[in-house]
């Protein structure tokens, strides 16, 4: 099995992370199974006018593609400034509009272990940020689990983020010489 897809940048502001969903072959065949099945049962629900059928075989249809786009398409992207979590999911023919968190007075990540069979051992992160009261809460936990040297890199990435804005508020002014 592959691990899922990683990808992480910085402009000194923000982080940018990417994460994309790799589900394995028999996952994607299981799918594309049951979406003819459904396919099916709502055109002969069709054919026989039976219309509670097609309502419900419609609903399901529909969840069971949205879900089956997830698995073939899906991709995460994060930006974390000090200041707010903005996260997207992309379904591959459409995008989720993005969602902003704010972030309170810190941002700690928790990796928490997600067991699979099949796959190395992988990962969810968890991030957590001190309100005004100054109690942690959870502002957002990622959808894709990364192994655990992709999460030690995104908390790598947000250390810098915090180092280089405490950098900014507490250094000295500069020493102009005259």
């Amino acid at each position: 099995m592959k691990d899922n897809g990683f990808m992480i940048d910085s402009d000194g502001i923000c982080l940018f992370i990417t994460l994309t969903l790799r589900t394995s072959l028999a996952g994607r065949l299981v799918l594309i199974f049951l979406n003819m099945m459904c396919t099916g049962i709502i055109v002969l629900a069709a054919a026989e006018r039976i219309t509670a059928l097609i309502l419900a075989s419609t609903v399901i249809f529909l969840l069971l593609i949205r879900y089956s786009l997830w698995n073939f398409y899906g991709k995460e992207y994060l930006t974390i400034n000090t200041k707010s979590i903005r996260y997207q999911h992309d379904y591959g023919f459409f995008k989720t509009t993005p969602q902003i968190n704010k972030i309170g007075t810190s941002l700690m990540v928790q990796a928490q272990n997600i067991y699979q069979t099949g796959k190395p051992k992988q990962v969810r992160l968890v991030f957590i940020s001190h309100n005004e009261l100054d109690f942690p809460e959870e502002v957002y936990h990622v959808a894709i689990p990364i192994t655990q040297k992709n999460a030690n890199a995104v908390i790598r990435g947000i250390n810098l983020l915090y180092l280089d804005k405490v950098t900014d508020d507490y250094s000295l002014p500069p020493i102009h010489m005259n």
